[in-house]
């Protein structure tokens, strides 16, 4: 009996010391269990959801294209009431019903345009390390300025001309009032000539001479890896960044709104709504009913489909929509939003994009992490060369800069097209006055206005003097 106890008794010792080995393995094997938190397996993550079978990660507006319009049927759908049908849109009641249930279903969170910032990104923004590139940026802060409107900074520009004139990104530079502020504090108002859309690039005129003028280096190759400072209007450059892809052109794609209309009937009832894009940024939620775009009336999705296909990335646009029984006007923008954006988390992972982040051509491609307000100012190499202009924001870690030669060469297109124009509205008043009619001339239209389009891509939009 002694015997069969002390043998119990060992098997019993070897058995705790079986587990408190085990449980020592687990532990060691994932670091994550040295706390002991580990005593439940820890549940394995799966990837979500294809991009297909997602329906807010599809593309919005062009899907809509493609959809047959579906006849209305509450019973095939699962709507007994019929909350989905047409009559809805019509009875008041049922409608508020349909923009309840649609806003408890939609996604949470809206508006989240959480800034991406990496340790990297962290790393390179420290002072010690833009001071090291100070140097390296040289004069060329000088000739960087800030553009100010609707009381925020819009973006960066770079001196052309010391005459006055300024080079920046055009699609975030709306057609009202802005300002500029040079290096040295001073703000002066400014006025949008000339626009080259498929560049986005814009030459805005403020009265002041003797600005120091940005230098071009057209014949300078920033080798793949190599560093480049992206320029402010300060000593210190405003990011750091490595050149990812030497030479590429980016395939423009089709500018969206960011809106789902639901498809169980006629009317343009907003479905779904992407995280960041224009409509989310405006406001614009799921079960509101745009009734108007830019002033003109909508009745049917294809509509709405029809008018926002005529627009361009990075014109704002009025939608008025019925929230309750009670008619909201919104201010959105069209962006370039490409499929991988169109993911739910994807523009809040990311951040704030560039309204205009496609279909430009020999780009050069770079990591530095940039604001979209950040966009139209210069890009400096090590050896002190400015290689390009930032043009657009595309992603986390991504920045598109038009190359040195390209921007030079458009700047001297649209100043001599400027220059034609001036001499033809010069040479318009004189004939006017030659003719003794001047004096019958209203004040206000003495100085006629360009045409909307002159020369290849250009763009006119006026050539008074500021102030006039």
């Amino acid at each position: 009996m002694k015997f069969g106890f002390n043998k119990l008794f060992l098997v019993g010792c070897m058995g705790v010391w079986g587990l408190m080995l085990a449980d020592r393995t687990i532990r060691t094997r994932d670091p994550r269990c040295f706390d002991g938190s580990c005593e439940q397996p820890l549940p394995s993550t799966s990837l979500p959801a294809s991009f297909d079978s997602d329906r807010r990660s599809r593309s919005y507006e062009a899907l809509e294209d493609s959809k047959p319009e579906s006849q209305d049927d509450s019973s095939s759908t699962g709507d007994p009431i019929g909350l989905h049908s047409n009559e809805a849109l019509a009875n008041p009641s049922r409608l508020r019903l349909v923009q309840q249930e649609m806003r408890q279903q939609g996604p949470t969170g809206r508006g989240r345009e959480n800034r991406f910032l990496s340790s990297r990104a962290h790393q390179r923004s420290q002072y010690a390390t833009l001071r090291a590139f100070r140097e390296a940026i040289g004069e060329h802060w000088k000739s960087t300025v800030q553009i100010y409107g609707e009381n925020r900074q819009l973006a960066l520009g770079a001196i052309a001309r010391s005459d006055g004139w300024i080079v920046t990104k055009s699609s975030e530079i709306p057609d009202k009032s802005i300002e500029v502020r040079l290096q040295d504090g001073t703000k002066l108002p400014g006025v949008v000539k000339i626009r080259r859309p498929e560049l986005d690039l814009a030459l805005i005129k403020v009265d002041r001479v003797e600005l120091p003028a940005i230098r071009w280096s057209n014949d300078t190759q920033v080798p793949l890896g190599g560093w480049i400072a992206s320029a402010d209007a300060r000593s210190l450059p405003l990011a750091l960044g490595v050149v990812s892809v030497e030479k590429r052109n980016i395939q423009k794609q089709r500018p969206l709104l960011g809106i789902q209309l639901s498809s169980f009937h006629q009317g343009p009832l907003v479905e779904n709504v992407v995280v960041g894009s224009g409509a989310d940024r405006a406001g614009i939620r799921e079960g509101d009913v745009i009734i108007k775009i830019d002033g003109k009336e909508v009745q049917t999705r294809q509509e709405v489909l029809n008018l926002l296909m005529s627009f361009q990335a990075g014109r704002k646009i009025t939608i008025d929509v019925n929230r309750d029984s009670k008619s909201i006007a919104f201010e959105a923008q069209m962006m370039d939003l490409t499929n991988l954006m169109l993911d739910p988390t994807e523009l809040e992972v990311n951040g704030s994009i560039s309204a205009r982040s496609t279909g430009f051509g020999d780009v050069i491609e770079h990591d530095s992490v940039l604001a979209p307000q950040h966009c139209g100012g210069p890009i400096v190499d090590v050896n002190g060369n400015v290689v390009g202009l930032n043009i657009a924001r595309a992603g986390r870690v991504s920045c598109y800069a038009l190359r040195s030669k390209v921007v030079s060469k458009a700047i001297e297109e649209m100043l001599q097209t400027a220059s034609e124009v001036q001499e033809s509205t010069v040479a318009s008043e004189k004939g006017l006055l030659d003719t003794g009619s001047a004096d019958v001339v209203p004040a206000s239209v003495q100085t006629p206005e360009p045409p909307a389009e002159v020369g290849s891509g250009l763009k006119i939009e006026s050539l008074k003097p500021p102030g006039r």
